[in-house]
This record gives C-alpha cells, sequence and structure tokens, in this order.
C-alpha cells in the first residue's frame, strides 16, 4: 500500500513533464505537509521573515544577475558553495568561480536572466504564502521547463568545467545537475556536515560526492556507494583547527544538544518518517535526571536551528535550564562539558577544546525518535563510547570518560580540493 503523496504523485504523474518535475520538486512539496507546527523555528518556516541584510544580498544577487555579465574565462566552474577557503582554493586551481541565480553563492558573478528571477520569486512567494498546487501544476512545470531551457544557454555560453553543490536534494540542485548533465559536466556534491542517514535516495545523484574524512567514505561505501565516486576532500566550514589530547570535562557549565525531534521533510521515497516532536522534551527530562544525581543544578540547551527553542523551554523545568542563545563557538568555549545526542557538534566541540558525551536513549538498534543509528553514534566506533541509557550516560560522566580526539581526524581533514582537478572538464 502506497503512503507516501509525493511519491504517488510521481508515479502516476500525467506527462512524463509533471513526473520528471515531481520528482525535482520533492522536497518543496514535502514542506507543504510535514513543515508546520510551533515547534519550527522561524528561519525555518514555509514563510520565514528575512532579514534587512538577507533582503538587501537578494537583491544584490537579482540586479548582479539581470544588469551584470560575469567575466569570461577559459575554465570555469559553476558553484553554490561560498566559503571563503573554498573559494580561494578553486582560484587557486585556476578556475573562475560562477554562480546561479538558482543557488548563488555571491551577489558577484552571477548566471541569470528575467525569466529564472521570475521563478524563483514565484517558486518562494508560493512556499511562503501559498498552497500545494502552485507548485504541483502544469503551468508551474512548463515555466520551469523554459527555465530549463534558458540555463541550459547560458552554461553554453561559458566554458564550465564542473558543478559544485552543498546538496543534491533541493529542486535548485536537481536542476542544475540535470542540465549539466545533458551537457556532460561532471556534477559534485559537497557535504556540509556529519551525514543524519547514509541513504541511497540522498547523495547519489551528482557524479561525484566529496566528503570530509576516511571514516565518513567508508560508511558510505559500506552503505552500497560506489567507491570510485566518493573523493575526500575535507572540509570547507571550518578551514584548520588545534588537535587537542585533553578535554575540558567537568560539570561546572555543562551544555546539551539534544536530539532534533522534527523532520520537515522526507529524506527517501519510502515510507515517511513520523517524527514525535515532544521526544526533544523527554531527552531534556533524561539528561536532567541524571545531572541531579551528581548535584548539577543548571545547565543550558542549544537545539537544532529549525526549532523554536522557545516552545523547547516552555515545557523544561526553568529552574534547571537556560536557553543557550550566543554563538556556537563562543557557547563552546564557555562549556566545561557538552552531553548530545547525533550531531555535527561532536566535532565542533572537540575543535573547540570540549569534551562530548553522546547520550543517544536506544531499544533495539533504534533511537528515541525510531530511526536508525548511524556511525560513529552508534556505538561500534571505539573511539567514541555511546550511552544507550541514563544508567549508561551515568556511567561515563561519574567515571570521566573523554572521547578519544583522534576521531575528528577519521572525520574531517582540512580542506584540499587538489584530488579533483583531475574530475574536471579539460
Amino acid at each position: 500500500m502506497e503512503r507516501y503523496l509525493v511519491d504517488y504523485l510521481r508515479n502516476n504523474a500525467r506527462t512524463p513533464l509533471a513526473h520528471k518535475y515531481i520528482e525535482m520538486l520533492k522536497v518543496e512539496m514535502d514542506w507543504f505537509i510535514y513543515n508546520y507546527g510551533e515547534q519550527i523555528s522561524r528561519t525555518h518556516r514555509r514563510n520565514r521573515k528575512y532579514t534587512l541584510k538577507e533582503k538587501i544580498y537578494n537583491l544584490l544577487v537579482t540586479y548582479s544577475a539581470l544588469y551584470m555579465h560575469p567575466k569570461k574565462a577559459e575554465k570555469n566552474v559553476l558553484s553554490s558553495i561560498g566559503f571563503p577557503d573554498f573559494k580561494s582554493q578553486v582560484t587557486n586551481l585556476g578556475y573562475n568561480m560562477l554562480t546561479t541565480i538558482l543557488q548563488p553563492a555571491s551577489y558577484k558573478q552571477v548566471l541569470g536572466n528575467r525569466n529564472l528571477y521570475k521563478m524563483v520569486k514565484y517558486k518562494n512567494d508560493a512556499i511562503a504564502d501559498g498552497c500545494f498546487n502552485d507548485i504541483c501544476s502544469e503551468s508551474f512545470f512548463n515555466q520551469i521547463n523554459q527555465c530549463r531551457t534558458d540555463m541550459l544557454k547560458l552554461l553554453q555560453t561559458y566554458p564550465i568545467k564542473g558543478v559544485f553543490l552543498f546538496t543534491d536534494e533541493y529542486f535548485e540542485s536537481k536542476l542544475l545537475i540535470d542540465i549539466a548533465q545533458e551537457l556532460n559536466i561532471p556534477t559534485f556534491d559537497f557535504l556540509h556536515g556529519l551525514p543524519g542517514d547514509y541513504s541511497q535516495d540522498v547523495d547519489s545523484h551528482t557524479d561525484y560526492l566529496m566528503v570530509w574524512g576516511q571514516k565518513i567514505k567508508q560508511n558510505y561505501i559500506n552503505a552500497g556507494f560506489n567507491a570510485d565516486k566518493i573523493i575526500v576532500v575535507g572540509n570547507s566550514k571550518y578551514g584548520n583547527y588545534e588537535k587537542h589530547k585533553n578535554l575540558r570535562n567537568s560539570i561546572e557549565d555543562i551544555l546539551v544538544i539534544p536530539t532534533s525531534s522534527t523532520l520537515w521533510h522526507q529524506h527517501s521515497w519510502g515510507e515517511p518518517q513520523l517524527i514525535d516532536r515532544s521526544m526533544i522534551v523527554l531527552y531534556l527530562y533524561q539528561v536532567q535526571h541524571v545531572l541531579e544525581k551528581l548535584n548539577v543544578k543548571h545547565a543550558r540547551f542549544r537545539p537544532h536551528p529549525s526549532l523554536n527553542i522557545d516552545w523547547v523551554y516552555s515545557f523544561l523545568d526553568t529552574d534547571f535550564w537556560s536557553k543557550d542563545t550566543q554563538p556556537l563557538k563562543e557557547s563552546l568555549n564557555r562549556a566545561s562539558l557538552v552531553i548530545g545526542a547525533t550531531s555535527t557538534v561532536m566535532l565542533e566541540a572537540i575543535m573547540n577544546g570540549v569534551n562530548y558525551l553522546v547520550f543517544e536513549p536506544q531499544e533495539n538498534g533504534k533511537n528515541i525518535l525510531r530511526t536508525n543509528l548511524i556511525p560513529p553514534f552508534d556505538g561500534k566506533d571505539e573511539k567514541l563510547h555511546v550511552a544507550f541509557s541514563e544508567e549508561d550516560l551515568y556511567s561515563l560522566l561519574t567515571s570521566k570518560y573523554q572521547v578519544d580526539t583522534t576521531i575528528l581526524e577519521d572525520y574531517m581533514q582540512p580542506l584540499d580540493l587538489s584530488p579533483i582537478k583531475k574530475l574536471l572538464l579539460n
């Protein structure tokens, strides 16, 4: 029996065009179904409000796309990744970096035209204030198809040697991948953190998957990915980092990174995962119960940015908990210990010299969200002990267990784009 609406619409599409673009718009269509409720933060709601800085940036992107023609060079790459270290390494490899109005990495060197601008605006307005049928319609599919032709012509104008993307899940990414494949331009998906899942439905659409470290590559291979398509290039986000042998590891100022009990879109085409949003609250009460046994009177909590921190706080013991709203680096530098669920913050904590105790309540291999545990948070890596129960967490705390800091090198290396050069078009 079919249980996933978007998959049913894709499989029963009336035209090949509808089938193609329903597949491309999967995530955005999911937002109409799963992105709702008071627990969703302002920055992740469908109708999120943009800051003045963001509005100005978007205006600059539009102006650049409509009125400023990017310079033509012999060797160009198209990128939706804008980190400074990434840009500088692309330049050092001898390539001119362009971007698009679809997924701008900068407000300079933007490829686009008025049709593409109108399509992006229509899609964004529909998601913010419209309804499902505004994007699941033949008229919008025809508009996309015309814009696809426009973008294809723009890419033919420039000698593009490769397309760099920060995800392969969003509509704009899939459209660029589709166009690049028609032009035989290699495509690269760069991970922006530790994977939340190792699934063939995600991170499999581009020609190459660029990962942070050897362990991540091996995890993808174990999940059935082609090893030749996975390239270790390090992380483009953090740059160089200090290596600590000894970490701060005391209970004076504890920061808790709770499980993220929301899922605003589905990551596969199978049966949808429906997350109980109260699990983040339950998680924090469990941590509090353990900490109080150690006579801890206070701790800070920091939910995933997709969750409304005030909504979570309204359920908690406010004498014990306080909201952590500092920039993450400052918060980690202040913390004497971090307790948390599956998260890239584990790596960031080690980089900032503070211990990270993994607490993932589980039963029969399923965590508190009823999803599968993933490495290295599944307890199978000898460098990272995992607390699967309150008793386990109490034991790790009283024994003053410290994560093996060399796990950082297994999962994250400094950025080095040189392996890419041989994969780009000549």
